[in-house]
């Protein structure tokens, strides 16, 4: 196909594809004449891929051309590209990471040793829980760890499915780009979900007060 249909039935403009390919985030199509080239399904499949990151996912386009950057390359090991993609979404440079966490950043990491989680040293999820933590006691929520067992254990099983859908696919780049989507689609959806729980509740308690 052009990419004037490649535009069409992605939802993409012309412009942003052509913009993609100077990035590198788009691979170029298979070249026709100078100025021409066409270009397939799997060049649909990944501008769907890299419009969900930006516009759902909030990534820049740096993130997005390191996070697919460990979705293509095939000498990682899926394991290791899954870990580069968890990275990749949410980077916390050594140089910004706050001072201020150290207890609670022991406490995360007692805590993920209790419930035998294995999470690579480098791992910047850690960094963020724990600075959420000394964040919500900071506005006195009397926050520990273990609050978020419950929670954990349903997560831990819903991932646990999410994996080895993800590592079910066909090939490679499938898979990866499963895991991708679904980080940042189902993280999404699941805050989206804990939005409307806290407005129905509070809506039954004020109802409740006004009987």
């Amino acid at each position: 196909m052009k990419v004037s249909e490649l535009s069409q039935r992605s939802g993409v403009t012309v412009a942003s594809i052509k913009y993609y390919l100077r990035e590198g985030l788009l691979t170029g199509g298979e070249r026709t004449a100078a100025n021409q080239a066409v270009y397939s399904e799997q060049h649909i499949r990944r501008l769907r891929l890299i419009r969900s990151l930006i516009d759902i996912g909030g990534l820049s386009i740096s993130h997005v051309r390191a996070t697919l950057a460990a979705v293509d390359d095939e000498s990682t090991p899926v394991h290791d590209a899954f870990g580069a993609v968890m990275h990749g979404l949410d980077e916390v440079s050594a140089d910004t990471r706050p001072t201020n966490i150290e207890a609670a950043y022991s406490e995360v990491q007692e805590w993920l040793s209790s419930r035998d989680w294995h999470i690579q040293s480098d791992a910047p999820a850690p960094h963020r829980l724990a600075e959420l933590v000394a964040t919500l006691r900071r506005f006195d929520f009397p926050t520990a760890l273990t609050d978020f067992d419950s929670v954990a254990d349903i997560i831990e099983r819903t991932t646990q499915s999410e994996v080895e859908y993800a590592r079910a696919m066909p090939d490679r780049t499938a898979a990866v780009e499963t895991m991708l989507i679904g980080t940042v689609i189902l993280e999404r959806a699941i805050v989206e979900v804990r939005r409307l729980a806290l407005e129905a509740a509070s809506s039954r308690i004020d109802n409740a007060s006004h009987t």
